[in-house]
């Protein structure tokens, strides 16, 4: 009985409702900081000769295949990234896309005299 009481309290407080909120938001594992966004993507099986990327002036294609598996994630991107500055690598399974921001679009901080 204290199980379930302490699951419906936990289901109901407002901080696990938020957290299951951005998990649902962002289910792909993309997220954004002052330097750009990035992208993580799980690709067990898969290496760096069996992934292929391009990116348009608005979509980000993601490709893998090999002999018993393939997959195609396409993800809407703005311009305001540096496509020829979009890095790539697979660790262990787990592709990471770096974006930068290109850097007129960086935040900055102004110094007050």
């Amino acid at each position: 009985m204290i199980l379930t009481t302490n699951f419906i309290n936990e289901f109901f407080d407002d901080s696990f409702a938020i957290r299951k909120m951005n998990e649902m938001k962002n289910p792909s594992g993309v997220t954004h900081d002052d330097d750009g966004a990035t992208i993580k993507l799980k690709v067990p099986g898969f290496n760096k000769k069996s992934i292929d990327i391009s990116v348009d002036s608005e979509t980000l294609t993601i490709e893998g295949k090999t002999d018993d598996d393939s997959f195609v994630k396409k993800y809407s991107i703005d311009t305001k990234y540096d496509f020829d500055s979009i890095d790539a690598k697979v660790v262990d399974g787990l592709l990471t896309l770096s974006l930068p921001y290109k850097a007129e679009v960086k935040p900055r901080k102004i110094k007050v005299n």
